[in-house]
């Protein structure tokens, strides 16, 4: 299933493993780019995740510090394979390949530290910015590390007052929350709120709050019969509308003729807040969800 991709880039392949029938390449650091970009051709368009690692405490290890995992997935194969690339300090972003890989790679430099040269915006997504150290590495102390109280001075003007920006002009809040949302607390006050300059649309990207630091750290030290309480609300916060919703701006940016439905003014709809109803080409979440998977693969979006 994946000779093709191989053969065109064996040299960049250093090692290759086998476990409970899953496939991993030990591929080349400064080839990572050239393998991802051979298996996406190939068909292994999802990059299902990515993870970083931290062997430094690992018994008898004597290689490079870290390493990047990739999970991709090709539909039409039914096929995974893991990438995995071993490093002391930076790794070439794959983001050209697959745009899933923003957010994944600002986690693991987040987490881990790992640098990703050539990541459009690689900043801290889970902690905040002027957090100290990255929390999971296996030389970060459990308590964390003190530093004290912070001001945000931007967020937090000294004196109150009227809000101002750093260039001095008049800034204004942009309400983010979409139904639900808000009730769950997705963008907690310890985040930087997202604002626009008052006579623009378009706001600065938000960014994810801290909500990882209360469970990852403590669930890496503790017994494993220690409980752990999920947050399932929370899962709302990178769900953007129903499968149906989505489904549909997708099939409205690709040439998809399955039942002949106006799905570009499903999408319009969509943007402008109305509301429209339709009944879907595949009859379940499940198989919409596959759908909508192959769709976004088609337009270059995965």
């Amino acid at each position: 299933m994946i000779a093709t991709a191989v053969a065109r880039v064996r040299d960049a392949i250093t090692d290759a493993k086998e476990f409970a029938g899953e496939i991993t390449l030990i591929v080349s650091r400064d080839r990572i780019r050239d393998v991802a970009s051979a298996f996406k051709e190939d068909g292994f368009t999802y990059l299902v995740d990515l993870a970083g690692l931290d062997y430094s405490k690992y018994p008898g290890w004597s290689g490079p510090r870290f390493g990047v995992a990739y999970m991709i997935y090709s539909f039409r194969k039914n096929a995974r394979i893991r990438l995995k690339v071993l490093t002391n300090d930076t790794i070439p972003t794959v983001t050209t390949v697959w745009k899933t890989a923003n957010w994944h790679e600002r986690e693991t430099f987040d987490m881990l530290g790992i640098r990703f040269d050539g990541h459009p915006n690689l900043e801290r997504i889970l902690m905040w910015e002027g957090f100290n150290g990255h929390p999971l590495r296996k030389d970060f102390p459990v308590r964390g590390i003190d530093t004290g109280a912070r001001i945000y001075p931007e967020v937090f003007p000294e004196g109150g007052g009227p809000k101002a920006g750093s260039t001095g002009k008049d800034i204004k809040d942009v309400n983010l929350y979409k139904g639900e949302w808000k009730h769950y607390g997705v963008w907690p006050a310890a985040s930087i709120a997202a604002r626009a300059k008052a006579g623009t649309q378009q706001p600065p990207a938000p960014e994810l709050a801290a909500q990882i630091a209360e469970t990852a750290k403590p669930t890496e030290e503790a017994p494993w019969h220690d409980p752990e309480m999920p947050m399932t609300q929370r899962l709302e916060l990178a769900k953007n509308g129903s499968l149906k919703d989505k489904l549909f701006a997708a099939m409205a940016q690709t040439d998809c003729t399955a039942c002949g439905w106006d799905c570009e003014g499903y999408a319009a709809a969509l943007a402008t807040g109305e509301s429209k109803d339709a009944t879907l080409c595949v009859p379940g979440e499940a198989e919409t969800e596959m759908k909508l998977k192959e769709l976004l693969a088609a337009a270059g979006k995965l």
